[in-house]
């Protein structure tokens, strides 16, 4: 691998860092609503062109009505010897009122880089009573502000919309959603491909594989979702122009208290 690719490397941990979660079991403050996986701390590897070349190690808690969620992705290997390059996303979020029977809203985002400060990134969503809002973001050291009567999340939380969505009613087979990058709103798209296996640590799940395209992009994601794992991706692959661009697998995952 050339140092090129080395450095593009904390530009597709960003884009699949949004499919994070895999875990069992439904967390005690979610409602029938907007089901939650339970606290948990889970590892994936990071391969390109068959070789990995990072890790992604992600914390999801929900504690007194707060969702916090936060992903960390960083180089390894041959890779970091290249380029050593750390990225962190936190997601906040808040139950209105403690209010179960709604869903959560979204009150911050962050991504942090360790090398490449420039690119990073601040959301703040400020919600107003007719459930209307004001998002304003700092990205590339500009700020700008947009307004929206839609639910707006940060794409790293496009996995958990899914899971929700999917133990809500398991005949979902697409849906869209509104997601607030850079200074953007942009719709992310999902649909139901079929039925396929996947391999996970030696073990073969039978998954729904999705197709995630955002609006006018020329990537597009594919992830397996595990009915055993509430439909939390198992796998994902990420391709460029139609050619396998990344990929990543799960390694490890642990239930918190």
């Amino acid at each position: 691998m050339d140092r090129q690719q080395a450095r593009n490397l904390n530009n597709y941990i960003r884009l699949i860092s949004a499919a994070l979660l895999l875990l069992a079991g439904f967390n005690s403050f979610a409602s029938n609503h907007f089901p939650l996986p339970a606290n948990h701390h889970s590892v994936y590897s990071v391969s390109k062109y068959g070789t990995e070349v990072g890790k992604i190690e992600n914390h999801f808690e929900v504690r007194d009505g707060q969702i916090r969620y936060t992903s960390k992705a960083t180089t390894t290997g041959v890779t970091a010897f290249f380029f050593k390059e750390v990225v962190t996303e936190t997601s906040i979020l808040n139950w209105p009122d403690n209010d179960t029977t709604t869903k959560p809203k979204q009150v911050s985002y962050k991504l942090k880089h360790k090398q490449k400060k420039r690119k990073n990134q601040n959301i703040i969503f400020d919600w107003n009573t007719d459930n209307s809002v004001k998002i304003s973001s700092t990205y590339k050291n500009k700020s700008s502000t947009t307004q929206s009567r839609e639910n707006v999340w940060s794409r790293q939380l496009i996995p958990i919309l899914m899971s929700s969505d999917l133990q809500q009613n398991s005949s979902t087979s697409q849906n869209s959603f509104l997601i607030a990058n850079k200074g953007h709103l942009k719709n992310y798209h999902y649909n139901l491909i079929g039925q396929e296996s996947a391999i996970v640590n030696n073990k073969t799940l039978v998954c729904l594989k999705f197709k995630i395209k955002k609006q006018g992009s020329n990537r597009e994601s594919f992830a397996w979702l595990s009915k055993e794992h509430n439909y939390m991706p198992v796998k994902i692959e990420q391709y460029k122009n139609k050619e396998l661009d990344v990929s990543m697998i799960l390694k490890k995952f642990k239930r918190l208290k």
